[in-house]
């Protein structure tokens, strides 16, 4: 019984080691070297997706949600025009003033 036991747990972790592998690489080499774009980023496609629900809800007329993905997408270009003056990154008061950016069109968005 012994031996049987000792093959079967090296398959076991070798099986959780296989599912687990993707979820330690789902970091890109890009989101390393960048965290902070990569969070706006992150966070600027959560808002879009609140805005579209809360389109589909009824919450937010079309011409509202409209404003709001604009307002969303001038985030996005002023990190990528932000960070291209910093040669690729962002410094941390510019990484605040988007998260307050970002913030801000949040609280428009009601569900």
């Amino acid at each position: 019984m012994h031996s049987f036991l000792r093959p079967a747990m090296r398959g076991l972790l070798f099986s959780s080691a296989l599912l687990t592998a993707p979820l330690v690489l789902a970091a890109t080499p890009w989101q390393v070297a960048h965290p902070a774009r990569a969070k706006v980023l992150q966070r600027a496609n959560h808002l879009d997706h609140r805005i579209a629900y809360a389109r589909w809800t009824g919450a937010l007329t079309p011409w509202r949600a409209a404003a709001l993905q604009h307002q969303v997408a001038q985030v996005r270009w002023r990190q990528d025009v932000l960070a291209r003056r910093q040669g690729g990154a962002l410094v941390r008061s510019q990484y605040w003033a988007l998260n307050r950016q970002e913030d801000a069109i949040s609280w428009e968005i009601t569900p």
